[in-house]
């Protein structure tokens, strides 16, 4: 069974995480337990998901995407 996040040692806590790379606290609590403890994996993992927001806000949805009429 994985540990919530208050009770890992030596990484971000949610708030300094958000903070760093733009995201919100919900968003930097998905990177912090998706990417374990490691600050290193966190930052890595934070730097991924921005890249994955911007991709996906630049991608056209289907009602933008060119059709004829």
């Amino acid at each position: 069974m994985s540990k919530t996040i208050e009770l890992w040692k030596d990484t971000y806590d949610p708030e300094t995480l958000a903070e760093k790379y733009g995201l919100t606290v919900a968003q930097a609590k998905i990177v912090i337990s998706s990417n374990g403890p490691s600050k290193h994996g966190c930052d890595v993992g934070a730097i991924a998901f921005r890249r994955a927001l911007e991709m996906r806000s630049k991608t056209p949805t289907r009602n933008d995407s060119t059709r004829p009429g």
